[in-house]
Formats: structure tokens, sequence, C-alpha cells
């Protein structure tokens, strides 16, 4: 008995163990299973790792920053529905990076619907009185979908793994599997997507998934499915979270701390004597009632004893619990693990003056620019139905504001002497610094045209400024130039003009 004890604890050790599995047992599971358990892991640790949380947060806080719309030949009215439109897509876009981030395949879905007049005038559009513009912007749950390499081009095939409860509830007219309800939506569901409870009603498991904006992250040549962002980092994780587990287990055996009472000596030990029993027991009392009672008693523990009592608190070792250096490498390596720098995370290095800031960037910086890349695909996409449906000229030309992850000082200096020489337009320079050119000039025009209305002086008077109204200086009596009278030459001799 005791010898499969020690097994069966062997075995749990061993499980629990990452070091301990077997190159061959990862083999033998299934592309799908080895994906779905990386995602869950890795979604698990985005949750309750400080590290994991904050790395992705800021990826996409810095990747996802603001998106910038050009006219390209749109009407005001058209233009103004697009940028009507940029909180949702810029939801719609975080959502995407932080799925890129966490499974590495994001399947987005959207969706377009009327919109009613008075949410068209709120937008600050006035002419139109119907729009189809998008009333869902979704991504799929990554671990429905299965992946086939394919044998004879580049982009795999993707296939959409029907849920159990869901096939229960299209083939019980909507019934769900506790027995409860709900017909509207079973309708809903026959209406906005009919193929697909056909599909399901004749049992099919898995149905084609029609999308051309999937976005997969990096993937192996002998697996279809990607690679998630966090999966290098989760051993040292899984080892971080068992340096946890020893901590709260130190910390709840010095919570529980034993009060060890040592009453009698060799000289004056204890007997049955009545007397005896009676000190004893008058300590139990004292005891009991310390521990029991509801009062908010001093922190001094307090006891009336005889000088044959010895009271000592017995505590675990808490050396371990107290040593925060056994973090240090461990937290050094996920972030090894996850590529990003320290500087991005507490705003210094590891080493004051002996790291380059810039140069720890561009590893984020390349990772923050592929996920962009491919997420403007997805948003001009949509912009480009909202247009076909609507019967626009066009869609806008749409981008993300530049990442700009330098010194600033040093940034502004290299933009300024690049504009200088001529080799930067007013528009990109605008842009580098978060403005549109176009904007500015419609802007300024306006506040021009109010300035030369009220009368004002364009700029701050100066001692030198005069009284300036607009663009035209005002004439006075001080500030005229006197004309230059005509002078008389006179010739050396004296003789007058030759």
């Amino acid at each position: 008995m005791l010898i499969a004890t020690d097994a069966a604890v062997s075995n749990q050790i061993n499980a629990a163990n990452p070091w301990t599995v077997k190159i061959d047992d990862i083999q033998a599971k299934s592309n799908l299973d080895n994906f779905v358990g990386l995602v869950n892991e890795c979604r698990f640790f985005y949750k309750y790792e400080p590290l994991v949380s904050t790395v992705i947060n800021r990826m996409v806080d810095i990747g996802i920053n603001d998106l910038v719309f050009s006219k390209n030949g749109l009407s005001d009215n058209e233009f103004k529905v697009f940028t009507s439109l940029k909180p949702k897509l810029l939801e719609f876009a975080e959502i995407m990076a932080l799925e890129f981030l966490l499974s590495g395949l994001v399947v987005p879905e959207f969706s377009l619907g009327k919109t009613n007049k008075d949410d068209i005038l709120a937008m600050g559009v006035k002419k139109y009185s119907t729009l189809q513009l998008p009333i869902s912007l979704f991504v799929r749950d990554p671990k429905s979908v299965v992946i086939y390499t394919s044998l004879i081009s580049d982009k795999p095939a993707y296939f959409i793994a029907v849920p159990e409860d869901a096939a229960y509830f299209i083939n019980n007219k909507g019934t769900y599997p506790n027995g409860q309800k709900d017909p509207e939506l079973y309708k809903e569901m026959k209406k906005s997507f009919p193929d697909f409870v056909k599909e399901v009603e004749k049992g099919v498991t898995e149905i084609p998934l029609e999308n051309d904006n999937i976005i997969r992250r990096r993937y192996t040549s002998d697996n279809a499915y990607p690679v998630p962002y966090a999966s290098a980092a989760l051993d040292p994780l899984k080892h971080k979270r068992k340096l946890r587990q020893m901590d709260y287990s130190i910390a709840d055996k010095v919570i529980g701390a034993m009060l060890h009472v040592k009453m009698g000596s060799d000289e004056f030990p204890i007997t049955d004597s009545e007397e005896d029993q009676k000190f004893v027991d008058d300590l139990r009392t004292q005891l009991t009632w310390r521990f029991n009672s509801k009062k908010d008693l001093e922190r001094i523990f307090q006891l009336l004893t005889t000088h044959t009592v010895d009271i000592q608190w017995v505590f675990p070792d808490t050396k371990e619990l107290l040593n925060d250096t056994k973090y240090k490498d461990i937290n050094l390596e996920i972030l090894y693990a996850l590529g990003f720098p320290k500087t991005l995370i507490i705003g210094e290095s590891e080493k004051s003056n002996t790291s380059d800031p810039e140069m720890s960037m561009i590893g984020p910086v390349k990772t923050m620019e592929n996920f962009r890349r491919k997420i403007l695909e997805v948003l001009r996409a949509v912009c480009a139905q909202v247009a076909l449906e609507n019967r626009f000229k066009t869609a806008p030309t749409l981008n993300f504001s530049q990442l700009n992850l330098h010194n600033f000082a040093d940034f502004i200096n290299a933009l300024n002497k690049l504009y200088e020489i001529g080799g930067l337009s007013r528009d990109s320079y605008a842009a580098d610094l978060g403005f549109d050119f176009k904007e500015q000039l419609d802007k300024r025009a306006i506040e021009q045209q109010e300035i030369d209305k009220a009368g004002i002086p364009q700029v701050g008077l100066t001692p030198n400024s005069g009284n300036q109204v607009g663009n035209t200086p005002a004439v006075t009596e001080k500030t005229a130039v006197p004309t230059k009278k005509a002078v008389k030459p006179v010739d050396n001799a004296g003789d007058g003009v030759k």
C-alpha cells in the first residue's frame, strides 16, 4: 500500500512538472488539442499573472493608438459618416489586437444594418434619411475554428466546429439543453444564418468558414495553427506559480501558528491533585476566554500564571517567504520569453545609463506593426462595405497614427531638420505630431474669418508690432512712412547742376 501511494504521488508530481512531459506525448495529441490547450493557458495567465497582463495590455494600448481618415474624394457628408464610426472601429481593433496576442488566430465578423434618421443626425450628417452601417462587430472564439492545411495552396481551409449546445438548440427548434426555450432567437438565427442552420439540421459538425479577413499569427510548417504570443513563457509562468503556492503554504502556517503552553518542571511537576487541576482549569478558562471573546481586546496577550508555566508561539521558518529575490530571475525569464523591455513596464531599465531604450523597443514595435497592418486590412474592408452598401463614390483612406517610441526631444529635432530641408511635407509633419493638416487648414480659415470680423489683432501685441488687425497692418500718423524729398545734386565747383 505504501509503494502504491508513493507511485501515485510521484505520478501526480510528474504530471504537474512541465519538464517531465515527453515530446512524444505532445506529438501524440492532435494539433487542435494542443492549440486549445495553449490558448486556455495563455488566457489564464493573462487574467491572473501581472507581467503577462501588463505586457499584453501595453502592446494593445500602444499599438491601437488612433485612426486617421483622409477624404479620398468623398463629400463632407460622406466623410462624416466614416469619422463617426471611429470609436466603434477603434474598439473593434482593440478586440482583434488582444485576440491576436492571446491566441494568434483572429476571425473577425461584421454585419451592416439600417440606421434611422435620428441616429444619422446625431452623427452630424443631414443629407441621408437612412444608411447601412455596422451593427455588429465581433471576433469568433478561435477554439471553435478547425484549420486544415491545403495541399495545393498556401492558404489553409477554415471550418467552424459546431458546439454541442448550439446543435441541440437548433435541432430542438429553440430549446436549450436545460429545457428553457427561446423561439425568438431561433427565428433570428434562421433569418440571419439560414445556411448555417440548414447544415446543422443535416447533422454536419464542421461547416466551412467563408471569411477573407482571417488573421493568423506565425505558424510552423508542421502545424497550421498559429503559435500564441505568450506560449514561450508558459513554463516559467508555471514555475512562478509553484513558488507562489509555496509562499501561500508558509503564510497559512504562520496564520495558524501554534501556542505551546508548557506547565510544570522537574522541580515543580503538575500532578493529578485537586489543587494542580484547579490551576490547569483556570489557565484553560483564560485561554478560552481570550480566543473566543468578540470584544476588541488589547493586542497584548495577558495571562495570570505561576512561575512554572512557559508559553511560546511556534512559527515556521519564514525566511523563504520574506526572500523576494527568488522571483527576480523567473520574472526576467518571463520578460525574455515575451520579448518586452522593462522600460515600457515601469519606465526604467535594470541599471541606469547602461542600456539603450530605443534599441530594446525594436522587437515590440515590430510586433505591434505586424498586427496593426493586418487589422487595418479588416477595418478597410468594413469601410469598403459601408461605401458599397450606401453607394458612395469611394471609401476613405484609413491608417493608424504613427508609432513614436523615441526620445521626444530627439524626435522633434529630427522632424524639424527634415522639414527645414524640404524633405517632409506639411501634411506628413502634422500627421507625425498627431494632427490632420487639411483639418487644421479648415480650422485656421474659420478662425481667420472670425478674427477679421471682430477686428482684433491676429497675434499678440509686442512693443514693435503696432496695431495689426487681421493680415493688414493699420497705418497711423506714428507708423506712416515719410516720403523722401528730392535732393538737388551740386557739382564740386559749386556751379549748379551739370
